[in-house]
């Protein structure tokens, strides 16, 4: 392929992916994106005919424009400064593609799909970023390569009517790209170690808010059906990663991750009324305590990794002693919710520690709870909407009005319990959605279940709220970590039972399409590299950085030992730990068998990352080959015109050949013509005759 044909084409794929990684991260609207993309591929249709680029118009001058036009957009239009940045930056890019002065106007080119691949990188911290990146630096390695290429034809300061045709008569080969992608490879590996040793810092002012809607199921005011859209979603909100005593630890049943805390229901609307009661700054780097707990009972360590998810809530599970994240502060409402109050929603990482085994009395909070309702009668807790006179009269038949509040709380827990589980809520009747679930559909999905229970142990004096969050089940094995997604949305109920405190309860039976949609292997890897690439890519940081130096410090004294151990070892004992052991002796014969028949093998000999020279250059130095068998050598001094020469006592059909060769040498070599085939197999015709 043709040098320009390869320069062109790697100028345009540099911009096509700089606006792709816009458009992944939402910087820019989907619309206007492909306007974008749409005029690269005019604008390479034009450059691959020659139409383009050319000299700009005396009055055009992006500075002027960027002066003038800039604030005026700004102050009238009043967009967001990235909007206006990003777009003005893609301005630039299409116009350096239609208008330049000279050849160096590439290079500005090649800089502003930098920043706009930069400014991408903040939005879009998904493992699909990885590989993006990794094509954008080898094709704007190759980009480089190129232009350097059509400056030694005609200068970097050669005129568009001058450079429009440079490379159309070269041609690069395969073995070029062989070479480059290695050498690529080997300056990735020395970029990936300054980025692993560099000194790390926070991203500050770089950590923006997303743009993506909010997800409602997670906030202070909820509408009945809204965890239920959630559902519907597959994508991924979190990964965990448990450990206990230091080392990796699966939880044997189902985690449930508390979200929000709901407490008033007006029949259509669930609310959070409850007052945020503890506020606190926290340092990221260092552990914040929430709870203390004298005695744990279980402690867990969990390692979040959250993907973008508009939601502040912090998901906990278990009683969480001491937390660490990246966020700057964290409040904390009278239902024991958790939220950030940064505008930051995209990814982000959390490290709690939690005990699971403890028990209402065995904590102390960070300040004491309002619990006044237990005196002073009815309370948000307590609190009923308008409901129809059936289930006034259906509520107090579950129970005894001499039962204790968890003996009321289990036989409503039972009776729901023999419902059946739904995704279809299609409404069938006029009754409010309650009357419809208990009395005439009986199933339906979690927030259903969590609901009623709710509004009859409220019917029947026993303070409860509705609590929506994750059930996480689903768990990577190769990983060894626990995926949560938005599928696993999930409402249950707290009850709050004298003498110990808020009690838990599931109501909604076992979903009989779970566990259906299991990842197959390739999944599994997949997903478990987007987890690694949160970890130790997007929010690798100084702390990351010690634990680094502490494994390979452990891995030297290790193998220190071991060094050790084998110097006290002597040479009989060696010779035994062999001598029973056939079948280390046969793998190492079999292993030298294959090495010495790789090594044999044409395609051992033929294969290299090293550029084969032109094929007019492998055939003349056969020829040579052939001739030092007969006893003629070239000398190194001499030109291929001079050894011709000397050959008289060659025989003269043999002198042809060699002349004929020698001649197509020349004009192949050094000439700019291309061999054909016929050719090619002319020239080996010639070679075999010697």
């Amino acid at each position: 392929m043709r040098v320009r044909t390869y320069f062109i084409t790697f100028n345009y794929l540099l911009a096509l992916l700089a606006v792709t990684c816009l458009l992944m991260g939402e910087v820019i609207e989907l619309s206007f994106g492909i306007l974008v993309l749409t005029t690269l591929g005019a604008f390479w249709i034009l450059e691959w005919n020659k139409k383009i680029p050319v000299m700009p118009h005396r009055l055009f001058s992006l500075w002027k424009i960027g002066v003038v036009a800039l604030p005026a957009v700004y102050f009238v239009f009043q967009p967001e400064m990235l909007n206006l940045v990003t777009g003005f930056l893609l301005f630039v890019l299409l116009t350096r593609f239609l208008y330049k002065t000279e050849l160096n106007d590439y290079l500005y080119g090649y800089l502003v799909s930098i920043v706009c691949l930069l400014i991408g990188a903040i939005f879009t911290q998904d493992l699909v970023f990885a590989f993006m990146f990794l094509a954008f630096y080898l094709i704007l390695c190759w980009a480089l390569m190129f232009y350097h290429m059509i400056v030694e034809k005609v200068g970097s300061r050669a005129t568009p009517q001058d450079f429009r045709f440079a490379g159309e008569a070269d041609s690069a080969r395969g073995s070029l790209f062989g070479l480059s992608s290695f050498m690529i490879l080997v300056s990735l590996g020395i970029t990936a170690t300054i980025f692993l040793t560099f000194p790390r810092f926070g991203l500050g002012f770089l950590e923006l808010a997303s743009s993506s809607s909010p997800v409602t199921g997670f906030s202070d005011q909820v509408r009945l059906g809204d965890v239920g859209e959630i559902k519907q979603n597959q994508s991924v909100v979190m990964r965990v990663e448990f450990t206990r005593h230091g080392q990796p630890y699966r939880p044997k049943s189902k985690v449930l991750w508390r979200g929000v805390a709901l407490d008033h229901y007006d029949g259509q609307m669930w609310r959070s009324t409850m007052p945020m009661v503890w506020r606190s700054r926290h340092r990221p780097g260092t552990n914040t305590v929430l709870f203390h707990v004298p005695n744990p009972k279980d402690v867990v360590e969990q390692e979040i990794y959250m993907e973008s998810f508009d939601s502040p809530v912090i998901f906990t599970h278990g009683v969480v002693m001491k937390i660490d994240g990246t966020f700057e502060r964290i409040q904390m409402d009278n239902g024991q919710v958790f939220k950030t109050t940064d505008n930051h929603m995209g990814p982000r990482r959390f490290s709690m520690i939690s005990d699971l085994g403890a028990d209402y009395h065995a904590f102390r909070l960070p300040v004491q709870p309002d619990l006044s309702f237990l005196r002073n009668g009815p309370t948000p807790h307590l609190q009923l909407p308008q409901l129809s006179d059936q289930l006034h009269q259906f509520a107090p038949t579950l129970v005894n009005d001499s039962d204790p509040e968890e003996l009321k709380a289990s036989k409503i827990l039972n009776h729901l319990q023999h419902f059946n589980y739904s995704m279809n809520m299609k409404r069938e009747t006029r009754l409010s959605a309650i009357d419809e679930f208990l009395f005439v559909r009986k199933e339906g999905h979690c927030e259903y279940f969590a609901s009623a229970m709710v509004l009859l142990l409220r019917l029947n004096g026993v303070p409860a709220r509705m609590v929506n969050g994750f059930m996480g089940t689903e768990w990577n094995e190769m990983g060894n970590y626990m995926i949560v997604r938005q599928a696993h949305a999930h409402s249950w109920v707290e009850a709050y039972i004298p003498g110990k405190g808020w009690k838990t309860y599931d109501p909604t039976p076992p979903d009989p399409a779970a566990g259906l949609n299991r990842l197959n292997a390739l999944s599994r890897t997949y997903d478990m590299m987007r987890l690694y690439w949160q970890r130790y890519v997007v929010k690798y940081s100084a702390r990351d950085q010690v634990r680094v130096v502490e494994f390979f410090n452990r891995g030297a004294h290790r193998l220190t030992d071991q060094f050790k151990k084998l110097r006290s070892v002597s040479m009989d004992e060696v010779l035994q730990f062999f001598k029973n052991r056939s079948e280390i002796w046969l793998g190492l014969l079999v292993l030298a068998v294959l090495l010495i028949g790789l090594l044999r093998s044409p395609f051992w000999r033929g294969w290299s990352w090293m550029p084969k020279p032109p094929y007019a250059a492998q055939l003349y130095r056969k020829m040579l080959r052939k001739l030092e068998k007969r006893g003629i050598h070239k000398p190194a001094s001499s030109t291929h015109l001079e050894f011709l020469e000397r050959l008289t006592g060659l025989a003269p059909d043999k002198r042809n050949c060699v002349r004929e060769i020698t001649g197509l040498y020349e004009r192949y070599r050094f000439g700019r013509d291309f061999v054909s085939k016929q050719q090619i197999e002319h020239m080996e015709k010639l070679v075999r005759q010697l």
